[in-house]
């Protein structure tokens, strides 16, 4: 038995073979895995992990083996320091699976809210090429410019967010405690009052009577774009959407073009293949958009044709037309350089550092500049309620009669 499995007929030892059944081995391990975390009672209250949390477990564990500490015994300590309780049962869980022969890579796809296709590609590489000590420094670099990177995006989207909420509570207030008080009298005098000051007493008698409706309106709305978030044809409405998005346009798309550099360079460096760093870097980009276009332009690339022509980018005549909307023809020069340099992962890295300072600027302006824009508006909607309150005072003649 064992020889007709293992050796040929000329008595040669068939390693193919042997290999091939260690696999199944392995791979009979990792469905037990599989199983057992889907079997999983205990119960966590919060069942997720934030990017820093997660960047601070690969940031102590890079120092745990860059310093030469065993994994298992890394592991095993930030078990312990780990405060969420679900990034502890993970990590607890990771340990116990290279136990049994599954490898790290193996244990962090069962968690792809946790851990994104790209933190689990790279450490795939890092295990395969014995280069996970460099891999997790890069990655731990890579995370935190990323959550700086992602915390000043959504800081310019809230900050203006935020002041516009407040101005609406304040004129809700207004509206709903100060205009009934003051219009009161000029109600009791059936006087005709003016049309912005009959349009303001509406709005307050609407938010005071039917504010029940209101909240209903508003909740509605919430589910229904909700629902359609939810939709293929939603989210790339959405993403068409925040493209075009004014003023914050910008943010958007170079947003996602860092985001895509970062990755793809990473990924480049860490010795991954071209066409898997594009497939892998367009999981990686937020926007819906964005995705597409890396999968056409990689689909493009498997077929013979380079990626600069794929960008949109024509240099076979004197003259071309650039049209692509997602990538800058600046973008595409770069990669066209390259692609006569062989140096594509230097030059993306210059331009991505040109692209994130850009980025940060622009994003210090908007913010500078919202404020006193928010204001204005502040201004504008207490001014005319103001001015519609104060409107029938011009005629207190007419309305003193009818007292």
């Amino acid at each position: 038995m064992f020889r007709k499995k293992f050796f040929d007929e000329n008595w040669n030892f068939d390693n193919s073979k042997f290999v091939k059944l260690l696999e199944q081995a392995r791979k009979q391990k990792y469905s037990n895995v599989k199983q057992k975390h889907a079997g999983w009672k205990e119960i966590i209250l919060f069942n997720s992990v934030s990017r820093k949390e997660l960047w601070q477990f690969l940031n102590k564990l890079s120092i745990f083996i860059n310093s030469w500490v065993d994994i298992k015994w890394a592991l095993n300590i930030l078990s312990k320091q780990v405060k969420n309780p679900f990034l502890k049962k993970i990590a607890l869980e990771i340990k116990e699976n290279m136990d049994h022969g599954i490898s790290i890579s193996e244990t962090m796809s069962l968690y792809p809210k946790v851990f994104d296709t790209l933190t689990t590609s790279l450490i795939e590489v890092g295990e395969k090429t014995w280069k996970l000590w460099s891999i997790l420094q890069d990655l731990d670099k890579s995370l935190l410019e990323t959550i700086e990177l992602k915390g000043k995006v959504k800081g310019a989207m809230i900050y203006p967010m935020i002041l516009l909420f407040l101005t609406i509570c304040m004129v809700v207030f207004m509206m709903v405690f100060i205009v009934p008080r003051i219009t009161e009298s000029f109600a009791k005098a059936w006087a005709d009052l003016p049309g912005l000051t009959q349009f303001i007493v509406n709005v307050s008698n609407f938010f005071r009577n039917d504010w029940l409706a209101l909240i209903g309106y508003l909740i509605g709305i919430f589910i229904v774009l909700k629902l359609i978030w939810k939709t293929q044809g939603g989210k790339l409405f959405y993403a068409k959407l925040f493209v075009k998005m004014p003023i914050f346009w910008f943010i958007v798309k170079q947003s996602n073009i860092v985001y895509f550099i970062k990755s793809f360079t990473i990924l480049l460096d860490s010795g991954v293949l071209l066409l898997e760093s594009m497939r892998t870097s367009s999981k990686v980009v937020p926007n819906l958009l964005y995705k597409r276009e890396l999968i056409r332009i990689k689909n493009e690339v498997e077929i013979g044709l380079t990626i600069s022509k794929s960008l949109g980018l024509n240099l076979d005549y004197e003259s071309s037309v650039y049209q692509n909307p997602l990538f800058s023809e600046e973008f595409a020069y770069v990669v066209s350089t390259w692609e006569e340099t062989w140096s594509l992962s230097e030059s993306l890295k210059k331009i991505g550092a040109n692209y994130n300072g850009e980025l940060k600027r622009y994003i210090w302006n908007l913010s500078s500049m919202m404020e006193p824009f928010i204001i204005v508006i502040v201004w504008a909607l207490v001014g005319t309620i103001v001015v519609g309150i104060m409107l029938p005072f011009f005629s207190m003649g007419e309305v003193a009669k009818n007292l």
